[in-house]
């Protein structure tokens, strides 16, 4: 089997929604998908590692309230940290109704020896990009744009996807990622 160069993963982190608002009685405090526990997505990353190449990249979404902890969930992965590229939403919520988070984090990292990034993108892409959030949780195309430009040519998977993707592989339970599954042996969504 063909092993991965490069994986990106948007876990679904364990958290609430904040405060309900008075124009929505309604909404409930859970998020509108199933969430898993630091532990749970370590144990998943550490699965999907063994269809990686032993030197391969990994992009991991985060935000602010688990920064540190991606981190250090990747460092005992065995990933070393290349980058922090920020995603400015234009926009974004303001929990407890104090400053407004508007950004999130996709951290580069990588595994064994770094591969370098295509010639043409070096020097190219900032850490920091914009667009306009769209649907909760769903993530920028922009963000894809720029892993594709820095690396055109790598065999590519993401996790906890929402949606299929030329030219990448998918996993997620919002994909029905069976042909995934058969050709990994994969099991256990999310």
């Amino acid at each position: 089997m063909e092993k991965y160069n490069l994986i990106l993963s948007d876990p679904p982190w364990e958290q609430r929604k904040g405060g309900i608002r008075k124009c929505r009685p309604l909404q409930g405090r859970n998020l509108d998908y199933p969430t898993l526990p630091l532990s749970g997505i370590k144990d998943i990353h550490a699965r999907f590692m063994g269809h990686a190449q032993d030197d391969h990249l990994f992009f991991l979404w985060t935000i602010d309230k688990f920064l540190h902890e991606s981190e250090r969930m990747m460092a005992e992965l065995g990933y070393r940290l290349h980058a922090r590229l920020i995603w400015n939403k234009l926009g974004g919520v303001a929990p407890c109704f104090s400053v407004r988070f508007s950004h999130e984090y996709l951290l580069f990292f990588y595994h064994g020896k770094f591969t370098p990034v295509a010639s043409g993108a070096r020097g190219a892409i900032t850490t920091v990009f914009e667009e306009k959030a769209g649907i909760h949780s769903r993530k920028p195309e922009i963000s894809y744009r720029i892993i594709e430009r820095l690396y055109p040519d790598t065999r590519k998977l993401e996790l906890f996807a929402r949606r299929p993707r030329t030219g990448w592989d998918v996993w997620g339970n919002e994909v029905g990622s069976t042909v995934f599954l058969e050709k990994t042996g994969c099991h256990g969504g999310i």
